[in-house]
């Protein structure tokens, strides 16, 4: 598989928020954009859950532009958006995010931070509030953010960085830590330490949110038919417990709830 890559899914932003929409981007180590308005925020509540990836927030209202960045959580965790304002995102690819020299990766990990949303381009979240639609909201940032010159990992990291992730990718999150070094002549602590410096977290953490997406994104295909013992062979856990643990863990509920919350809507025909 040439440069494979993974669509991360964000299911509560799909399903709590209205009038939502993607527009998918497969260069400049974007995964997606998105945009959604927040009426009136959902009795249940918004969680982010684990997907390895940075997202930056554009949220429009009607006087001024705020803007929010946060990498992967490690947990579900709470997600808090403004009524009435319409919101524009960047998912990124996990580990492909230029960031602004002010910030760091480190910085965003299990965090949402409130910044200048000028530091991606000259006026760009004037610009981006004039734009209609998500075409032309996504051509204006692209505009700008190929222009940045931020924060970049030194070449010979890259390169070690993406074969480790595409390895972890092509296993859907099963492969050894002593396989990756055997295969790349580095040792393991080589490895975890240049691969934590571009994502803020462990290549053992990244292999079980890999696991995670692949999960949901099988549940979401599946529509309720398959078995837990099944969806834990497929997905390249242990047992069946070990499953139901870590997916209680990053989805906030069990594996039967969110196939109930799933049932006939929108999210089983997005991914």
């Amino acid at each position: 598989m040439k440069n494979p890559q993974m669509m991360p899914i964000q299911p509560y932003l799909i399903l709590r928020t209205d009038d939502y929409r993607t527009l998918r981007e497969r260069k400049d180590g974007i995964s997606h954009f998105y945009e959604f308005t927040m009426e009136k925020r959902p009795e249940n509540g918004m969680q982010a859950v684990p997907d390895g990836s940075v997202d930056l927030l554009f949220g429009i209202g009607t006087q001024d532009v705020r803007t929010y960045i946060g990498g992967t959580v490690l947990a579900a965790k709470g997600w808090e958006f403004e009524d009435g304002r319409r919101y524009f995102g960047v998912r990124f690819q996990p580990g492909s995010c230029l960031l602004p020299k002010e910030l760091s990766i480190e910085d965003l990990v299990n965090r949402d931070l409130e910044i200048d949303g000028n530091l991606f381009g000259k006026n760009l979240t004037e610009q981006l509030a004039e734009a209609e639609t998500i075409a032309g909201k996504a051509e204006i940032f692209l505009g700008e953010y190929r222009q940045m010159s931020g924060n970049r990992a030194p070449e010979g990291a890259e390169a070690i960085e993406r074969y480790v992730r595409e390895q972890i990718y092509l296993s859907q999150g099963n492969i050894s830590m002593t396989q990756l070094a055997e295969e790349t002549g580095y040792s393991e602590c080589y490895i975890r330490r240049i691969f934590k410096q571009i994502h803020g977290i462990s290549p053992k953490n990244f292999e079980r949110f890999v696991r995670f997406q692949n999960m949901l994104r099988t549940m979401n295909a599946a529509k309720g038919t398959i078995r837990l013992d099944e969806l834990a062979q497929k997905c390249g856990y242990y047992d069946e417990s070990h499953m139901m643990k870590d997916f209680k863990n990053f989805a906030g509920m069990t594996p039967q709830n969110y196939d109930r919350m799933i049932a006939g809507t929108r999210l089983q025909e997005m991914f």
